[in-house]
C-alpha cells in the first residue's frame, strides 16, 4: 500500500473536481499515480484506502462514488442481487424458448419421415 501512495501526487484541478471529491466525504482526496498514469480517489481517514481508480474523467465520477459508499452498501447489494436474478430469469426463458424451438421442428420431421433416427435428432438439436 504504501508502495502505491509513495508514487501519487495530489492533484488539483481548475474544473473543480478536486472540491466536488471532498464534498462527498471530507477524507476522499484526488491523486494522480504517475507509475501507472491513473487518477485515484484514496480514503485518508482510513488510512488511505483506494475507493476509486480511473483514467480519465467522466459525469458519472460522483454518481460512482456516492454509490460505492459504505451507507449504501444495502442498497447497493440489493441492486446487484436483483440483476443477477433478471439474468438467471432471461437464461431460463431463452432455454425455454430454445427447447420449444427444436421440439417444434422434431415434430414437424416426424410428421415427414416414417422413422427418426438418433443421428436425426442430433442434427434437428446441433442446428
Amino acid at each position: 500500500m504504501k508502495n502505491i501512495i509513495s508514487n501519487c501526487v495530489p492533484y488539483k484541478d481548475m474544473f473543480n473536481y478536486y472540491n466536488l471529491i471532498t464534498k462527498i466525504d471530507p477524507g476522499y482526496k484526488l491523486v494522480f499515480n504517475q507509475r501507472d498514469k491513473l487518477f485515484m480517489v484514496i480514503n485518508s481517514a482510513k488510512n488511505n484506502q483506494i475507493c476509486l481508480k480511473f483514467s480519465m474523467f467522466s459525469f458519472d465520477l460522483f454518481k460512482k462514488l456516492q454509490m460505492s459508499r459504505i451507507e449504501n452498501s444495502k442498497y447497493l447489494f440489493q441492486k446487484i442481487d436483483n440483476y443477477n436474478q433478471s439474468l438467471e430469469q432471461k437464461k431460463i426463458k431463452k432455454l425455454k424458448d430454445n427447447v420449444t424451438v427444436k421440439s417444434f421442428d422434431l415434430i414437424n420431421y416426424s410428421k415427414r419421415t416414417s422413422s427418426i433416427t438418433k443421428q436425426d435428432i442430433k442434427k434437428i438439436i446441433e442446428e
